[in-house]
């Protein structure tokens, strides 16, 4: 009789141990989900200003999947509590099924962020000589030519490789319809409407954007990549202890 209740006790002591254990992982699970939402929202709106430049939605696809993952973070997390407060199996596998979704989501966007680098560089030059230069001023390409502008003004720069960029590949410059100019006016370094006439370094930015915009993004990449990657370990660890909470659970059943 005694063993039985020391038994009994000791699948007590457990079960509590594991609801307290995961009551503190939801917390820091609520945390880290409002976090995640806030980067995804954060890196999209710091890449608006340059989203018409940017062919490829590798990048803005990596920061979706952090703003679905954080937002069902957010609410699976009462499910999880839920779960562990009323010891409800069914609660525990639905947070479990979650949980296991936002690793794979996680896991993609931190996979999908590093293969990212390895092609961002080609892509870019691709990307921007085909709007940058080549639409820049064209009908019906506003935005292009406004996210150029901001572009070559935030950044000091001009051009994709360099200045001479646009008066070799850029229709609008090479049909005489900029005015003699060799660069739009945002390659001036105090710009004003017809700055761009001289090509001296005194007045126009001669380093190109490609290296900048390049780094600019690099540093995103890889906060979503470090973010996906541990944001996955940390849904391994609740999926742990999820598992392990179900079973103790149905082991005090029986």
């Amino acid at each position: 009789m005694a063993e039985y209740k020391s038994a009994k006790e000791k699948k007590s002591n457990t079960l509590g141990c594991l609801k307290v254990l995961l009551l503190i992982f939801n917390f820091l699970f609520w945390c880290s989900g409002a976090a995640v939402l806030w980067l995804g929202i954060w890196i999209l709106q710091t890449k608006t200003k340059y989203v018409a430049l940017l062919n490829s939605a590798t990048y803005p696809a990596c920061a979706w999947i952090l703003i679905v993952a954080g937002v069902i973070i957010c609410i699976i997390g009462f499910v999880g509590c839920c779960g562990a407060i009323r010891e409800n199996k069914t609660c525990l596998i639905v947070y479990f099924v979650f949980l296991l979704i936002i690793f794979l989501l996680e896991i993609i966007a931190g996979i999908l962020a590093y293969v990212y680098q390895d092609q961002l560089r080609g892509e870019l030059k691709g990307g921007l000589n085909s709007t940058m230069i080549m639409q820049y001023m064209a009908k019906g390409s506003e935005g292009i030519t406004g996210a150029t502008d901001t572009l070559q003004q935030d950044f000091r720069c001009c051009g994709v490789l360099n200045w001479r960029d646009w008066k070799a590949n850029s229709p609008y410059f090479k049909t005489g319809l900029a005015k003699n100019m060799t660069a739009p006016n945002s390659c001036c370094i105090s710009p004003s409407d017809g700055c761009a006439v001289r090509d001296h370094p005194s007045n126009i930015y001669h380093v190109g954007c490609l290296d900048a915009i390049e780094s600019y993004i690099r540093t995103y990449l890889f906060i979503i990549g470090a973010v996906g990657i541990s944001m996955a370990c940390l849904m391994f660890i609740g999926m742990i202890l999820t598992c392990c909470l179900h079973s103790a659970i149905r082991r005090s059943e029986s």
